[in-house]
C-alpha cells in the first residue's frame, strides 16, 4: 500500500499545483486586466487635461493676437488722422494759392 500512498500523494501534489497555476494565471489575466485599464484611464485622463490646456493656450494666444491687431489698429487710425489733418491743410494752402493765382490771372 506504500506505493499507491505514494502515487495518491503525488497526484494529489500535482493536482495541487494545477490549481494553483490556474489560479496563478488567472490572477494574472486580472492584474493585466486591471493594469490595462488603469493605463487607459490615465491615458484618457491625460488626454482630456491636454486639451484643456491646449484650449487654455489657444485662448490666451487669440487674447494676445486681438490686444495686438487693436493696437496696430489704434497707431494707424492715429497715423490716418494725422495724414488727414495734413491733407487738409495742404487743401487750404493750395486753394489759397489757386485763389491768388486766379486773383493775379483777373487784374493781369
Amino acid at each position: 500500500m506504500r506505493k499507491e500512498e505514494t502515487l495518491q500523494k503525488i497526484k494529489a501534489a500535482e493536482s495541487q499545483v494545477r490549481g494553483t497555476k490556474e489560479t496563478v494565471l488567472v490572477e494574472r489575466d486580472r492584474i493585466l486586466r486591471d493594469a490595462r485599464r488603469e493605463a487607459f484611464e490615465l491615458r484618457e485622463t491625460l488626454r482630456r487635461q491636454a486639451e484643456t490646456r491646449y484650449a487654455e493656450i489657444l485662448k490666451e494666444a487669440e487674447a494676445v493676437t486681438a490686444r495686438q491687431t487693436e493696437a496696430i489698429l489704434a497707431t494707424g487710425r492715429d497715423d490716418a488722422d494725422s495724414v488727414r489733418g495734413k491733407a487738409a491743410t495742404n487743401l487750404e494752402h493750395a486753394i489759397e494759392r489757386l485763389i491768388e493765382r486766379f486773383k493775379g490771372a483777373l487784374n493781369a
